[in-house]
């Protein structure tokens, strides 16, 4: 059942995670993919936009200016003016030898893997404009293809790499712009193999980290799932007991009708000590009930700490000199806490009864309340046999009893420490053990002070 639960924890994270990673890598990729084209598009429209400028003005140069024609009257020449020199004003720049001006030379340094070839409206090739060398039968055999073709612009692969066009008509023919896009298809493929990469490993470690967090998840859940078997199983045990002592007696005295209520007490007795074992058991039970639930009735105030060991200590002092057990305490006054007096004077029997029954005679038990810091430190401190570490690791355990046998005679359930770390935790405390075998026990309770 747990197995299960761990592996749809475990799925539903991993999924989770995946679609996080795939998510942010497409956008990445996408966005990415998206500036590329852009800057191929770009390059292709302002290739495109320099012919087209191009061909306008000569358009412009071939047209008959304002004043020119065979109706126009003879200027009349300027005096002293040679009618064969061009005014300054008027001359053309020198053109570099080369026949191209620098802002030619400086737009081609920028366009150096990009061309154009213009064609008439039949497709022959009139000018090429290509700044470095390059086979004539690329773009000669695709001509006919592109400006033919249904789509203005697109990609196409050459010996010398990959190409992408775009085609823009004239009134005399088309100009078909080229510039080659193989670094920036590099730069995304490079791009995809990085993020496949980054995202094999991230799901890796994801699969990893939820595998650890579904474990850590499912532990308490079948901590707590195992606890309440063996509590089930363990209070069933218990009362099992009693109620097979009772009907063993109850057959006895249906087996002598003709008996007195005198000549069978025995039975009887035996049938209410039972009855007064159950009582307890199922009192301690509610007890526990009532202190699991955040809906208990039981209020909180301001109550001394002190009062209530002190009146514990004195009510049990008859039953520590009847088993010959040495007293020490020590009991600073006035230490209020947040709690209910009668819940600290519990706690405060739980431990000393339990003290009580486990020092020999002729034993030591010493009881101090001391102030630390903000807390109330209540300590309890016996010698005897004492706890074994693993018993140690599960004394608050319901139902847990170190000698069974031993806690069954005294009358023990082994729910009492369970009860007292119940107090103890209901009032923001903690309690804790410590002992050595055949030397001491140790039993400190740490209970924050009411300011």
């Amino acid at each position: 059942m747990f197995k299960k639960l761990r592996n749809r924890l475990l799925i539903v994270n991993t999924l989770i995670i995946a679609a996080l990673v795939l998510g942010s890598f497409s956008f990445i990729y996408i966005m990415t993919a998206q500036n590329v084209n852009r800057g191929i598009d770009q390059k292709l429209e302002r290739a495109v936009d320099t012919v087209h400028s191009q061909h306008m003005s000569r358009q412009k140069e071939k047209a008959p200016k304002n004043g020119e024609g065979d109706n126009a009257p003879d200027a009349p020449l300027a005096q002293d003016t040679p009618p064969d020199a061009p005014d300054a004003a008027d001359a053309p720049p020198e053109i570099p030898e080369g026949g191209e001006t620098p802002d030619d030379t400086q737009e081609k340094q920028a366009f150096s893997l990009t061309f154009t070839v213009t064609t008439d409206a039949d497709g022959n090739i009139l000018e090429k404009d290509i700044p470095f060398e390059l086979d004539e039968d690329f773009y000669s055999d695709s001509i006919g293809n592109i400006i033919y073709g249904e789509k203005d612009e697109g990609r196409i692969r050459a010996d010398s790499g990959l190409w992408a066009y775009r085609v823009l008509q004239l009134d005399t023919g088309y100009v078909v712009a080229f510039t080659e896009c193989q670094a920036e298809r590099a730069i995304l493929r490079n791009l995809f193999l990085i993020l496949l990469l980054v995202g094999l490993f991230t799901l890796t470690a994801a699969f990893l980290i939820s595998l650890y967090s579904a474990n850590r998840s499912i532990r308490p859940i079948e901590e707590s799932y195992n606890k309440q078997k063996r509590f089930v199983a363990d209070a069933s045990h218990e009362l099992k007991t009693p109620m097979t002592t009772i009907n063993t007696n109850v057959d006895v005295l249906l087996s002598h009708p003709e008996s007195t209520i005198g000549e069978e007490r025995k039975w009887l007795d035996y049938i209410k000590t039972e009855a007064e074992r159950m009582t307890k058991l199922t009192n301690e039970l509610l007890y526990l009930a009532k202190l699991d639930h955040s809906d208990s009735s039981v209020i909180l105030s301001k109550v001394s700490f002190s009062e209530a060991a002190e009146s514990v200590i004195l009510l049990m002092e008859a039953v520590i000199f009847e088993n010959r057990v040495n007293l020490d305490y020590n009991i600073t006054p006035d230490i209020y806490v947040n709690g209910s007096a009668e819940q600290l004077k519990q706690l405060v029997m739980i431990l000393l009864d339990n003290a009580v029954k486990y020092t020999p005679k002729s034993g030591n038990i010493s009881i101090t309340l001391t102030r630390d810091s903000s807390d109330a430190v209540f300590k309890i401190h016996n010698t005897g046999v004492g706890i074994s570490d693993e018993a140690q690791k599960q004394i608050f355990e319901r139902f847990y009893r170190e000698d069974k046998s031993r806690a069954r005679e005294s009358g023990g359930y082994g729910l009492g420490l369970a009860i007292a770390k119940a107090i103890t935790d209901s009032c923001k405390g903690s309690i804790s053990v410590k002992s050595q075998k055949n030397e001491f026990t140790e039993f400190t309770v740490r209970i924050p002070i009411m300011k």
